[in-house]
């Protein structure tokens, strides 16, 4: 491929990737960096993963990206803002965390990418590509980071200087050549540690990883069985997922609501009330959260999640 090609083709996907609505993008150079599987090994060494036994699978290809695609030459790596900030129904309700106030993520991101990958192969009709949207083994804040989109926080996200830390990530990986976006290094967090603070559970380590066993997200969607009573009253209203460390974090201070209009919910969640929630059948639960992330906990655990908080605001009583 020509410079002349990259060049074209580079801008071609970047605005194309504009028009599809992503907010922040960049491409980065696929190269193995073995590193990756080291520091996800370690962590699960250390049990920080929590019941989360799908994260030790194919820990190898974690480290070596183009082994996902054959010849792999380039990551395409898009972020969607996802902030909102509308009130809940009533004062004594319950928390949902703001990424699930929208349409399941998994599907719009994934098939904005389905689109930009199409217009790659039409440019070159040879290019193997692939779309991953927080599935597979791809270590997707490492090589958003390498693609130019900010820095790892404290908190473990990425954040972007212009719009914090409140967007999805999404990335395409292909045998096309690009050129390519230099790699945010920059760590802009300097002595803040406003997040690590306002945890609740104290779940936030000190080298920005979390540990998910005492982590207010990964208790009321991914763990199993009863919530350990060591957490009773400590998380709160929440009953699906936590934005606490992304709450008071500066650089989230000018977020700004997501526009694009595939992420608009069938209905607004905020809308229900505690009396919505409590009455809620399993039909009405498969029913009202058909096309939203909330769906893959299940009625039984949002309803533990719900009687747990429910006993941990009479315990401070």
């Amino acid at each position: 491929m020509t410079d002349a090609h990259k060049i074209a083709l580079t801008w071609k996907i970047r605005e194309s990737l504009r028009l599809e609505g992503f907010d922040i993008y960049g491409i980065a150079q696929a190269a193995p960096h073995h590193e990756d599987g080291h520091h996800i090994s370690e962590w699960i060494a250390a049990g920080k993963n929590g019941s989360m036994q799908f994260l030790e699978r194919n820990l190898d290809k974690r480290g070596d990206i183009t082994s996902l695609v054959e010849g792999a030459k380039s990551v395409i790596v898009a972020g969607l803002r996802y902030y909102s900030n509308e009130p809940p129904a009533g004062n004594d309700n319950y928390f949902v965390s703001r990424y699930a106030r929208v349409k399941d993520y998994h599907t719009v991101v994934e098939e904005k990418l389905d689109r930009i990958q199409k217009i790659i192969k039409k440019e070159v009709p040879d290019a193997l590509c692939r779309v991953f949207c927080d599935a597979g083994p791809v270590t997707e804040k490492a090589w958003a980071i390498r693609a130019g989109l900010g820095w790892r926080g404290r908190h473990s996200m990425v954040i972007n200087k212009d719009i914090g830390s409140y967007f999805f990530i999404g990335e395409i990986v292909t045998t096309a050549e690009f050129l390519y976006d230099e790699t945010s290094a920059r760590d802009r967090c300097g002595d803040c540690t406003l997040c690590i603070d306002a945890c609740p559970t104290g779940a936030i380590c000190n080298d920005r990883t979390i540990d998910a066993r005492r982590c207010i997200a990964y208790l009321t969607i991914e763990h199993d069985g009863p919530i350990p009573e060591e957490f009773s009253g400590k998380t709160e209203k929440m009953i699906f997922g936590c934005d606490r460390c992304q709450e008071v974090c500066p650089w989230n201070k000018k977020a700004v609501p997501y526009t694009d209009k595939e992420l608009a919910p069938e209905f607004t969640i905020s809308s229900l009330t505690r009396r919505d929630w409590l009455s809620m059948t399993p039909d009405d639960f498969k029913k009202i959260f058909r096309s939203s992330p909330i769906k893959r906990t299940g009625h039984n655990k949002i309803r533990r999640n719900i009687d747990f908080a429910n006993y941990g605001a009479s315990e401070k009583r």
